[in-house]
């Protein structure tokens, strides 16, 4: 019989892909700028404290204003980018099935047709024509599908004017 730790079982397991914060390294962020506006008020002569602090909090409120706009924009623009990249892979799959249907549409009403004209003396050529378009339809719908993949990354790395690519 085998046993094992829960602590084993929990460690094994993949985190989920999500926004962790290092708070070691905020924390000690924090910490080192605090120490450093410190050391320099007692490095500022004293008739210069009021300027030197009147500095450090422009710097500080130009620092949050910066740290905020970039933060805001860069998560705006990630999340734009995702729902793109998002939206375009569901519409190209939505149009490859629609496209997929259609084929097999086709080629179930043409095959119907055939069966429907056919005496009985064509079922044997009949049955070999339905397998030889049933394999053709698989090989085109295959090869088409991997041409489109290829045309796609194609335009998507424009290999012809970045061959380093």
């Amino acid at each position: 019989m085998v046993t094992t730790d829960p602590a084993e079982v929990t460690a094994s397991e993949p985190r989920s892909a999500g926004f962790r914060i290092r708070w070691g390294w905020f924390l000690g962020c924090i910490a080192s700028g605090l120490v450093a506006i410190v050391v320099g008020w007692f490095v500022a002569a004293p008739a210069g404290r009021t300027n030197y602090l009147a500095g450090v909090l422009v710097n500080v409120g130009t620092t949050l204003l910066l740290v905020g706009i970039v933060v805001l924009l860069e998560r705006r623009i990630v999340d734009n980018a995702v729902r793109k990249f998002r939206n375009a892979a569901e519409e190209a799959r939505a149009r490859m099935r629609d496209d997929f249907r259609t084929e097999v549409q086709d080629f179930t009403d043409r095959v119907n047709a055939e069966w429907a004209a056919a005496s009985p003396e064509d079922v044997q050529a009949i049955k070999e024509r339905t397998r030889r378009l049933s394999k053709e339809l698989a090989d085109n719908y295959s090869r088409e599908l991997a041409d489109s993949y290829v045309d796609e990354a194609l335009e998507a790395y424009d290999v012809d004017e970045n061959p380093e690519r």
